[in-house]
């Protein structure tokens, strides 16, 4: 599927700058915070996101950790794995990857940087 087709679960480190900009790029976002889940558990989340079909959205690599090493179910991550992490920042990669569009498999974990993405299958 592409990029633009997926619903998203933004984690509680994701500035609500950057949730309120991919709602005004047509996706699907459940923002951690609207809901009051600040400090859920991250394999409490990746239930979440798994139940609902939602690529988790984060600056913690430990989403990809528990995928990884501990084999824990998950729909999919997109970590942001940015030197800075300001809401202008990711806005701008952002906006870079939209307009690539690329086509993303859930159960896959993208790395994306200010200069590439890598896609691992969980």
């Amino acid at each position: 599927m592409k990029l633009s087709d997926l619903k998203l679960l933004t984690d509680e480190n994701i500035s609500p700058r950057v949730v309120a900009f991919l709602r005004e790029n047509g996706f699907d976002v459940h923002d951690v915070k609207e809901s009051a889940l600040n400090g859920t558990s991250d394999q409490i989340l990746l239930d979440l996101a798994l139940k609902e079909q939602r690529f988790v959205v984060t600056h913690d690599a430990d989403f990809g950790t528990l995928t990884i090493n501990n084999q824990l179910p998950c729909y999919g991550i997109l970590y942001l794995r940015l030197l800075n992490q300001s809401a202008l920042n990711v806005i701008e990669v952002l906006k870079l990857l939209i307009a690539m569009n690329p086509v993303i498999s859930p159960s896959s974990l993208v790395v994306i940087n200010e200069t590439r993405i890598r896609v691992r299958m969980l």
